[in-house]
């Protein structure tokens, strides 16, 4: 049992990992980055196979470029500025998630 536990929690941090990743290179490098992201999106899918893959993506890169969408409308400065903020906040909620995910499968398991 708890070699299952300890692979929930790896894949709990990497997937959380991945979030954080993602959202502190939106921060570096930008729009060139969600034009990647977004390529890789398929605009109202009908077939259950794009539908699972917007599901994966969404699920492991979709924190970052949904907050940084939600700046588009505002200067470059301003914009970086309140996603390195975002970013920030992303960072210690995965960090406490993690915590709390670990501590409910170390009481269980």
């Amino acid at each position: 049992m708890e070699s299952i536990t300890e692979i929930l929690k790896i894949g709990v941090a990497l997937m959380l990992t991945a979030q954080c990743s993602y959202c502190f290179s939106l921060l570096l490098i930008g729009n060139t980055l969600l034009d990647y992201y977004e390529w890789g999106i398929f605009e109202k899918p009908k077939h259950w196979l794009p539908k699972t893959t917007n599901f994966i993506l969404k699920g492991i890169f979709g924190l970052g470029p949904y907050l940084y969408k939600r700046l588009q409308h505002h200067s470059w400065l301003f914009r970086k500025l309140i996603f390195f903020i975002w970013t920030n906040l992303v960072v210690a909620g995965s960090f406490l998630s993690y915590l709390f995910i670990s501590f409910v499968l170390d009481l269980f398991y």
